[in-house]
């Protein structure tokens, strides 16, 4: 796995158009239900996998109020992308350079997320959340798969039945529950 950033979410429980009960929060990579400070892409301090570079640029976007409602992550992704059922390595762009992730982040799991454009600033859309295949798959209460293999495999059928490039990502979380906690400490 190679560390590729930092990024502050305000996450969401669980909507209820995802079917399944155990998932008690969506931690996915994507910021279409759990998402970003509003003003993120504006500040130009993230790196071309639309995460930050260290912990201290993640938080200067985060706005001053209602700053308690956002929780810190890491993120790490494999050495290579899933795209009609093979595997191609990652050619990860230049100015991803993270900070090494401290030890004291907690992994929550791990996602399969599509990217279709290689220039495009983030990662776009998570199948578990964003298409409820949550309700299908086995996986946690984070709505991630447990397992490196588990989100490996799926990454794999993904690109095959909706032909796009998949990446599998480490999630990682900062110990403290909010970035006010992390403020104070």
């Amino acid at each position: 796995m190679i560390d590729a950033g930092y990024f502050a979410k305000r996450v969401a429980l669980r909507p209820e158009f995802i079917s399944a009960p155990h998932v008690r929060e969506i931690c996915s990579v994507s910021n279409c239900i759990s998402s970003g400070p509003d003003d993120w892409l504006e500040s130009w301090r993230h790196n071309e996998l639309g995460w930050f570079n260290s912990i201290a640029d993640a938080l200067s976007v985060v706005p001053g109020e209602p700053r308690d409602l956002y929780r810190l992550f890491a993120y790490r992704v494999t050495p290579h992308f899933h795209c009609g059922g093979a595997r191609l390595d990652i050619a990860l762009p230049p100015d991803i350079r993270p900070h090494t992730i401290p030890p004291d982040f907690v992994v929550r799991g791990f996602d399969a997320v599509s990217r279709s454009i290689d220039y495009a600033t983030w990662f776009e859309h998570s199948p578990l959340s964003c298409n409820h295949r949550a309700a299908e798959l086995d996986v946690n209460e984070f709505c991630l798969f447990s397992s490196l293999d588990a989100a490996v495999a799926a990454a794999d059928t993904f690109s095959v039945e909706q032909p796009e490039p998949y990446y599998v990502v480490e999630v990682l979380e900062a110990p403290q529950r909010t970035i006010a906690d992390r403020d104070a400490a």
